[in-house]
């Protein structure tokens, strides 16, 4: 089972983030739990576990708990959810996350263990009863020492509670998931208290509600546990919530010998982070990400605010079953305005629902497109109004990469690489020639001939010459190519890294950013395209709309480049309809329009947005312009199978950029099948018949 396979199958279970759980009673959770990892053979017996429990800053403290202990010479396993941008975030060994391989080998143990569990009559156990199996197996097979596990959701049925702990941590109690937990802040403890175990100690901190902290005296007298209460380092605060959260962390570490000596482990408490949590993305203008999902950590989150500005531009999103009122109007007295949002996650609150929530006299917009209310969060930034995203880490997260914050992403689903390949067996069916798949997972197949086999891996394809789709796919060679036959291009002017090390030296176009950016706003009139000289999906794409945002966000990816991703490419602006071309050498095989909203900043493609649509171009003097364009192209790129990006501007039509594999998922969402098997037909007739 390969990456993406593995992924796949970890999207079909039961869901509680997605609002799909499995079904049956929540008695019923532990005993499946258990028969899970009774099927990889018990693996949390192979290290020590710390549970950490509460409601908010569960992920801060276990992570300060996780580095801590690395920092002893011990190896350290770290459990945590949600994630911000792929599953693998969740399970991390001395700080670093699974890399793919991994992953998938260890998806593949979970698969091949649990193929009859169901037909067992043992029920379908959920996404995260199979992420926190993984994370057992992991930590198991990496020989951790201890692993710190974060409490999914409340306690006592929670799959990290199906073992015993050697110690409990619980953070802050406050209201949220008051539909499953509870209804009062004691049902919550009390069912967030049941991660403690007899003989083993529990930290909590003293600023539990008074009774919260009478249930947790209550509770550990009758059952035999130490309860111990973490004093308050106000010297560590960065804000008086963290400095709650280093506090309990450091206390725990501390008493288990778990942390480093002082005062080394106050120094590391000083200097962790802990991405989308008080997150600060930007410093001018000033921009600060938090995924504050409940009123709690809302209040917290203004107290933290109000210490730096007195007035915010806020941008808020939050997920269903969450109290989107109270966060609102903790949120409230602090902002400026108020633009109300959703992520791209199924379990996102409408936008225009979270507007009844503002409270009256406060200025507030709702953006339904989260790419477009950033956009405009950041331009009243950029005017002097700080800004903070906050309500959701899903949200978040979105925003960590608009602002191109260090990330691991994962890259196109598998499903949409694959959608070409079933193309292709159409096509092969239709003529028919014989094929096979060459991988498990589906994502290699041969085409056999008379004379030698054809391969398809994924979008990837034998129909161009091997060093012209390497060209074709960097994008500075694309407009240079262009640009000296006079092709029609917006202007473009490329820029290299100039804080790349001495290495590079001769590749360098400026001696700074800041000669950078005066070189762009003497060349080009704002606002400007940024893209990156390779990319997909529009992930490297953004639009700059003023010289400050440029020079934020060129600083940003020149900081973040790797050594092969040194290159920058700056863009005339050009407005317009956009068009993609699918073509083989001089010959237009479809044309079709990109219609919907285009949402600026974040991803220019109006096929991305929820309401974009692929519309085929009908015969008519456009498409003629389109076959003109497609013949003077063709001697450029020399390509057997290849998609042009158009834009038709005020000036005619203008190339975007050219992509040697193109991918046909957004049209034949739209549309059907039917017209690329008919190209895959042409194509196979062409130069494998």
């Amino acid at each position: 089972m390969d990456y993406f396979r593995a992924k796949r199958f970890l999207d079909t279970l039961p869901d509680w983030e997605t609002g799909t759980p499995p079904s049956g009673p929540l008695a019923d959770y532990l005993p499946r739990m258990r028969a899970l990892l009774a099927r990889l053979d018990h693996p949390q017996h192979a290290f020590h576990t710390l549970i950490v429990g509460g409601t908010n800053g569960k992920g801060t403290v276990s992570s300060l708990v996780a580095s801590l202990v690395q920092h002893t010479g011990r190896r350290v396993g770290l459990y945590t959810s949600p994630h911000l941008h792929t599953q693998r975030e969740r399970v991390r060994v001395n700080g670093e996350i699974l890399d793919k391989d991994d992953w998938a080998e260890a998806v593949s143990a979970l698969y091949d263990a649990t193929r009859d569990f169901e037909r067992e009559e043992l029920g379908a156990f959920s996404k995260f009863e199979a992420l926190t199996a993984l994370a057992a197996h992991f930590f198991s097979k990496a020989q951790v020492e201890w692993a710190v596990f974060e409490v999914g959701l409340g306690g006592r049925y929670d799959a990290t509670n199906a073992w015993d702990s050697q110690a409990a941590i619980l953070t802050r109690v406050g209201l949220d998931h008051v539909g499953i937990l509870g209804h009062t802040i004691e049902e919550i403890a009390a069912d967030k208290v049941h991660i403690a175990r007899s003989g083993c100690p529990l930290f909590t901190t003293a600023s539990q509600a008074p009774e919260v902290t009478k249930l947790l005296q209550n509770t550990c007298d009758e059952r035999d546990i130490a309860l111990h209460t973490a004093p308050v380092f106000p010297h560590h605060a960065r804000t008086a919530y963290y400095a709650e959260n280093a506090s309990l962390a450091l206390t725990a570490a501390r008493h288990l010998n778990l942390a480093p000596a002082p005062p080394s482990d106050e120094r590391l408490i000083a200097e962790h982070v802990w991405p989308g949590r008080f997150e600060q993305a930007s410093t001018d203008p000033l921009v600060i990400l938090d995924g504050a999902h409940n009123p709690q950590a809302a209040r917290e989150l203004a107290g933290s605010l109000r210490t730096l500005r007195d007035r915010w531009t806020l941008i808020v999103g939050v997920g269903a079953g969450h109290d989107a009122q109270g966060i609102i109007e903790a949120l409230a007295p602090l902002a400026d305005r108020i633009i109300l949002t959703a992520s791209d996650h199924p379990k996102a609150v409408p936008a225009d629902d979270l507007a009844l929530y503002v409270p009256e006299g406060v200025a507030s917009e709702v953006i339904s497109s989260f790419s477009a209310a950033l956009q405009s969060g950041q331009n009243c930034s950029a005017a002097g109004s700080p800004l903070c995203v906050a309500g959701s880490l899903f949200l978040v997260a979105r925003a960590r990469e608009f602002f191109n914050l260090p990330c691991e992403r994962d890259s196109i689903t598998e499903d949409m690489a694959l959608e070409n390949l079933q193309c292709l067996e159409m096509a092969c069916n239709t003529l028919g020639l014989s094929y096979q798949s060459f991988s498990d997972e589906g994502s290699l197949i041969r085409v056999e001939h008379r004379t030698r086999p054809f391969y398809f891996w994924r979008n990837k394809h034998p129909f161009n010459d091997y060093m012209g789709a390497r060209i074709a796919e960097d994008k500075a060679f694309q407009y240079e190519i262009f640009a000296r036959l006079r092709l029609p291009i917006p202007h473009t002017m490329q820029v290299f890294n100039p804080l790349a090390d001495p290495r590079f030296d001769r590749y360098k176009t400026h001696q700074n950013l800041d000669d950078i950016v005066a070189d762009i706003e003497r060349q080009f009139a704002f606002p400007v395209v940024v893209k990156k000289y390779r990319s997909s999906l529009a992930q490297g794409v953004f639009i700059a709309h003023q010289p400050s945002a440029l020079a934020q966000r060129l600083q940003s990816l020149f900081q973040n480049s790797a050594y092969s991703d040194n290159i920058v490419l700056i863009q005339a602006y050009v407005p317009g309809p956009e068009y993609r071309v699918v073509a083989t050498q001089d010959q237009l095989l479809l044309a079709y329009g990109k219609e919907g909203e285009t949402a600026g900043q974040w991803d220019l493609n109006p096929l991305h947005q929820e309401d974009g649509r692929a519309v085929r171009v009908a015969e008519g003097t456009l498409l003629d312009s389109m076959r003109s364009l497609v013949a003077e192209i063709a001697p450029a790129v020399e390509l057997g199978f290849y998609a042009v990006d158009l834009i038709d501007s005020s000036e005619g039509l203008r190339i975007l950029e050219l992509n040697p594999n193109p991918f046909c998922y957004f049209y034949n969402r739209d549309n059907g099948r039917e017209d690329f098997s008919a190209i895959y037909r042409q194509l196979l007739e062409k130069y494998v018949l």
